[in-house]
């Protein structure tokens, strides 16, 4: 007998919807901006990203131009939506390297370009070298409300090894002085397990840190990059890293002294002190949570949700192609869902937790519809443990296993060569 005809036609699909309010679904989505600034006195020895030493106020002077049109000609791009901007983060490099008015002339293209919402994050990182006095007064008229020192230990023969710019005086006079100038939202930035740092020198740093009272400590696990001075001297002989044993002894550490001493854990390397600050770093929280951020400056990423796209790195080629016009791009890609699910898994495990109704609004399926048996395992390891309804949170042992949690989330294909015009980056060594 032939099948009926079901007498039932269509003019779309989905057949029933959900109404929004006119302002708030035609309101510009939030993002944060990152701007990126190449500069440094030296190369640390674990440093991978762009930058450029030897270099003098022309230079920095030439790039702020560049920086700047860059800005108001991505703004202007009717290829992207408008934003409205919950924080910009000055990063590195060295953007402390800059005069405070380059930041402040810098800052004000961002709010000319873009909408800024009330009480935005204005954030940047200093080397301890180039803190002064007077462009921190000029950074807090213009407006910055987050800064960061990047001392990395309070040991001069540790920062020696890392071929940091600073001593341990000028990093402690730098800190003062922010905090001197007003600056109440401050982090102090640390970084284990260094080569031939021992547990009690990490915890002297630790503690140093806290007896500063900064709103926030980072506490940086050190992380091997090819083509870097510590990746050649490692994988060389020539230089050694402290056993696992004495890292997790470190981490360890870090994590009691920080929570005895009244700071609350926001991500697996970030902590704040409630009586010092509302929260750790808003920029950070879009960064690891995969929300909107847009990026300028060489070699800067961004990320709009499944689209992803890279600045070019060597200068030169950065002036020739925002001087005429167009965008500096060295890459640009599409993610699939599949990818950015697993994005959200991993980056959101680095603030140590998952929303599951966030994860179901964003994607459509539960999150245990598609990653079930790695939740399961990981909760049957005592690495992952559910809070209320809704959150997944890394424990205690989760916490300092963290880099072995993301490893369940990668896909077979994440760690196998780039093939064809495949482009691979993001992902450090392995070095037992």
């Amino acid at each position: 007998m032939a099948e009926k005809i079901i007498r039932r036609n269509i003019h779309t699909y989905p057949f029933k919807y959900r109404h929004h309010e006119y302002d708030e679904y035609f309101r510009p989505e939030n993002a944060v901006l990152y701007l990126h600034v190449p500069f440094c006195i030296t190369k640390c020895g674990f440093c991978d990203y762009t930058v450029y030493i030897n270099r003098n106020e022309q230079h920095f002077a030439q790039y702020v131009d560049a920086l700047e049109r860059e800005i108001r000609a991505f703004a202007a791009n009717r290829a992207f939506p408008a934003f409205r901007v919950d924080a910009v983060y000055f990063g590195g490099g060295t953007p402390g390297i800059l005069t405070g008015d380059q930041t402040a002339r810098l800052l004000d293209a961002c709010r000319e370009s873009f909408e800024f919402n009330e009480g935005a994050e204005i954030g940047l990182e200093f080397d301890p070298s180039t803190v002064d006095e007077a462009k921190i007064a000029r950074m807090r008229e213009a407006g910055f409300t987050r800064l960061s020192v990047g001392v990395q230990a309070f040991d001069d023969r540790l920062l020696e090894i890392c071929n940091r710019s600073h001593d341990l005086a000028t990093a402690e006079r730098a800190f003062r002085t922010v905090v001197d100038g007003g600056f109440t939202h401050t982090n102090i930035d640390l970084i284990f397990p260094l080569p031939d740092q021992s547990v009690d020198d990490w915890k002297r740093s630790v503690d140093r840190a806290i007896e500063l009272e900064p709103a926030c400590i980072t506490a940086y696990g050190l992380e091997i990059w090819p083509k870097t001075a510590f990746h050649s001297l490692i994988t060389s002989g020539k230089m050694a890293l402290p056993s696992a044993q004495d890292e997790r002894r470190m981490y360890e550490y870090a994590i009691d002294a920080l929570e005895a001493a009244g700071f609350a854990r926001r991500s697996s390397t970030g902590y704040y002190h409630p009586d010092r600050c509302a929260d750790y770093s808003r920029f950070l929280e879009y960064y690891w949570r995969t929300w909107p951020m847009i990026g300028f400056g060489v070699s800067s990423k961004s990320v709009i949700h499944d689209r992803l796209f890279v600045n070019v790195k060597p200068l030169k080629k950065y002036y020739e192609m925002v001087g005429s016009g167009q965008i500096p791009l060295d890459f640009a890609t599409y993610l699939t869902k599949e990818q950015e699910m697993r994005r959200v898994m991993i980056r959101g495990l680095k603030m140590c937790e998952v929303n599951r109704p966030d994860f179901h609004d964003r994607f459509g399926v539960t999150m245990e519809a598609v990653f079930g048996a790695e939740i399961e395992q990981l909760v049957d390891k005592g690495w992952l443990e559910e809070r209320g309804t809704d959150v997944y949170a890394l424990t205690r042992l989760g916490q300092l296993l963290s880099t072995n949690v993301y490893e369940l989330f990668y896909a077979p294909e994440d760690l196998s060569p780039a093939e064809g015009d495949e482009v691979r980056f993001g992902i450090s060594e392995l070095v037992e």
